[in-house]
């Protein structure tokens, strides 16, 4: 089972330099942040996580040499464990939606309060979707969207894909926690957790969502 990470160390691509240093400085604020590197575009940063990665990456959307959308794709490949969020003033229901389809963990707009941004680094640390409030507002304020199989599979642990197989084979909870040796209320923990990031409310729409989208 995956475990929190205690401190961080962020990368943030951003183009204008004024931006991204008070974005460093608040960061630098958090507890969970032990280091905070800046690059002027996304080609930049790319390369720099080939000789040390980073915990975390803020991607603006509109750089030069490699926008957003071409550095998060970049980033998914290469580095697939690796969370990216989405910086930008786009708040765009299309362009939020291109993000997270292409494996963003999250989308905050850039005059987001210090508390959502603290907020996404928590839901980052614990692999969850991030949206800024204007950003959810944007899309309808649910923050639902069409996430792909491969980013699916990513947010969640080792254990967690091994209580979502037992539970779309028709075992109960119960039955998950004796074969696996677990308490049952471990085993309902984990399945909440797994609800919670598949954006579903029922047992039922879990395993459904799970099986269309060839998760197990």
């Amino acid at each position: 089972m995956s475990s929190i990470q205690e401190t961080l160390a962020v990368y943030i691509a951003d183009d204008h330099r004024l931006v991204a240093n008070g974005l460093a400085a608040i960061l630098e604020t958090f507890e969970q942040v032990s280091e905070v590197k800046i690059f002027g575009n996304g080609e930049e940063l790319f390369k720099s996580c080939l000789y040390q990665k980073p915990d975390l990456v803020f991607l603006d959307i509109e750089m030069p040499h490699w926008d957003g959308f071409k550095t998060l794709e970049e980033m998914r490949q290469a580095f697939p464990s690796i969370p990216c969020i989405m910086l930008s003033m786009l708040n765009e229901k299309k362009i939020i939606e291109r993000c997270m389809q292409s494996g963003a963990l999250g989308y905050i707009n850039k005059d987001c309060t210090k508390d959502e941004l603290h907020a996404a680094i928590e839901a980052a640390q614990r692999k969850q979707y991030y949206f800024s409030k204007e950003v959810s507002n944007v899309l309808d304020g649910k923050g639902k969207i069409k996430i792909s199989e491969h980013d699916l599979q990513l947010v969640i642990s080792e254990r967690e894909m091994e209580i979502l197989r037992h539970l779309c084979d028709g075992l109960s909870p119960k039955e998950i926690a004796e074969k696996l040796f677990l308490s049952r209320r471990t085993v309902e923990t984990h399945k909440n957790n797994i609800m919670q990031k598949f954006g579903v409310s029922t047992i039922g729409k879990l395993i459904s969502v799970s099986i269309r989208s060839n998760i197990v």
